[in-house]
């Protein structure tokens, strides 16, 4: 209960600050109005970090969520956000050693040849430790926090308490959408049956392949909040230095990325929606090892289909196919302005066009300025809003895409994701579809 007051009020702080700013913004000049905001985003971001990062469980997953795809917040809130991507605080072992009792009965430690109790990582939901199998099978055994399933219980209550609000502030059509499946996430998150399942779904599609690793899960040392899975040796995907010395060339592992995900976002239909650097493991080749199956989604026909437009109208530089293609995935809300979304839309695919990026892993700000389209929607932020409604399933898509542009960025600064995806791309659509003219306004 004390944990449910606490994020109320840190949540009304924060909305009550904003109303009291708005009411002194009416009397002030407006320049002295907008350093006023600046500074209330600034605090209001450092608020809602050192909130979310106190809170911990469902917050700390939150406010990593919204760092990612929170692109209607003010950047204060990114910049301020971005510290929970970092490793979170690991919990005492006597926290988590009723799981695994219950997991695998008494003295569960005695079921292995050796247990380190001090955590390899730890993770919003859970932490995993380094062991031994009886067999002598190097392991990692993923421990799910007591008690997280009912904190996610009570920390989804309150978010649902707060949408009202947000819904005045951010009138975009229905947003419960976000945390619906923000919900269903993390109840996937937390069933580690279903990450079992999704290992071999996974497994499944990289069949044949030996430069994609997938764990295997020992099934014996497996139970309900446990998870242990083959312990697997690699260099961090984004430790370049480890990298080099190893003699592999971080390109062709971002080439590696881009293929894996391209099969399968578009071909299979399935994805891992977790890609951040500490999932991913290099072995020299280059071998890829995909780690952390809680989140594997499903995409659906008309976001797959959707995507597929929009990436062959930036291949043919049609406008027309790229607003054509974000119809089909679900952007355009009933009865919302067709006219004004295809309006702004070709203005910041024109500016986009004209952008140049030398360096994908050190964009300036006035590039990240342009590809934010801030100049589009100023002054038609409101009337976008209600124009646009957020489609079933692009919250894992979104997060994904976002995730991988940082990240292939980083491994290829060159040609950074959208030049890695284009030879995949062209290649697709000229055996699966005729590649229609460039319109007159390419």
């Amino acid at each position: 209960m004390l944990r449910t007051i606490r994020a109320l009020f840190m949540f009304w702080t924060i909305f009550l600050s904003y109303g009291l700013t708005w009411l002194i913004d009416k009397v002030l000049p407006k320049a002295r109005g907008e350093r006023l905001w600046r500074f209330v985003h600034e605090s209001n971001a450092r608020r809602l970090a050192t909130g979310f990062s106190r809170l911990r469980g469902v917050f700390i997953k939150v406010g990593q969520v919204l760092s990612v795809i929170g692109t209607f917040l003010p950047k204060a809130y990114g910049r301020a956000l971005e510290s929970l991507q970092d490793k979170v605080p690991p919990r005492p072992f006597s926290e988590i050693e009723g799981r695994l009792t219950e997991a695998l009965g008494p003295n569960p430690l005695d079921r292995f040849k050796s247990f380190d109790q001090v955590p390899l990582a730890a993770a919003s939901l859970a932490q995993v430790h380094r062991a031994v199998a009886k067999d002598g099978t190097e392991v990692a055994v993923k421990v799910l926090y007591p008690g997280i399933e009912k904190l996610i219980r009570r920390d989804l209550a309150v978010l649902r308490s707060i949408l009202p609000f947000l819904r005045v502030v951010f009138p975009i059509s229905r947003q419960e959408r976000v945390l619906d499946q923000l919900s269903a996430m993390l109840e996937r998150e937390t069933n580690y049956a279903n990450e079992r399942k999704n290992m071999e779904r996974i497994r499944e599609i990289f069949t044949g392949r030996d430069d994609v690793v997938v764990p295997q899960v020992l099934e014996e040392l497996t139970n309900k909040g446990v998870l242990t899975m083959t312990f697997e040796q690699g260099t961090k995907i984004n430790d370049f230095e480890l990298l080099k010395a190893a003699g592999v060339d971080q390109e062709e592992v971002g080439k590696l990325l881009v293929e894996c995900y391209f099969k399968m976002l578009l071909e299979n239909r399935i994805f891992h929606a977790d890609p951040h650097p500490g999932n991913f493991l290099v072995r020299p080749g280059p071998q890829l090892v995909i780690l952390d199956y809680g989140a594997v989604e499903e995409v659906t026909d008309d976001l797959a289909e959707g995507m597929k437009l929009v990436v062959l109208g930036a291949i043919t530089r049609s406008d027309d196919q790229v607003l054509q293609g974000l119809e089909r995935m679900g952007f355009v809300a009933e009865g919302g302005d067709k006219e004004l979304l295809a309006k702004v839309g070709r203005e910041y695919l024109a500016v986009l066009s004209s952008v140049n990026i030398t360096n994908f892993a050190q964009l300036d700000r006035d590039t990240i300025e342009k590809l934010s389209g801030y100049d589009q929607v100023r002054g038609k932020l409101r009337d976008i809003m209600r124009s646009v409604e957020y489609p079933e399933g692009y919250f894992y898509v979104e997060r994904t895409l976002v995730l991988l542009f940082g990240l292939v960025g980083s491994l290829a600064p060159n040609a950074g994701l959208a030049g890695l995806v284009l030879p995949h791309a062209s290649r697709a659509f000229a055996m699966g579809m005729q590649v229609p003219p460039p319109s007159a306004s390419a």
